[in-house]
């Protein structure tokens, strides 16, 4: 999420880096206190709302002046990893 969020930091009028700056902050607080599964359910929640739907993140278009931001390039594949992330932090029960 680190790397989203300096990535997003690039365009200064992005609505979603500052909802990616608090899920930092929360990730590294739960870091620093120890790992609690329905502290990391409650996160991965928050990082996961914005992803899909109408006027979600993944409508967000990095393009100024009719071109793309310079650094914007990984955007993608960086916010695809961080949804991967949040997804696996979620616990999904046993399997029968």
């Amino acid at each position: 999420m680190q790397t989203l969020t300096k990535v997003l930091s690039l365009d200064g009028q992005c609505q979603w880096t500052a909802h990616f700056e608090r899920c930092l902050s929360e990730a590294e607080q739960l870091g620093c206190k120890g790992l609690d599964q329905g502290q990391l359910s409650a996160l991965s929640g928050r990082v996961m709302s914005v992803f899909g739907g109408m006027g979600s993140f993944n409508d967000y278009a990095p393009f100024r002046s009719g071109r793309l931001i310079r650094g914007m390039e990984s955007l993608d594949a960086i916010s695809g990893q961080v949804y991967a992330s949040a997804l696996s932090l979620r616990v999904t029960g046993a399997r029968t």
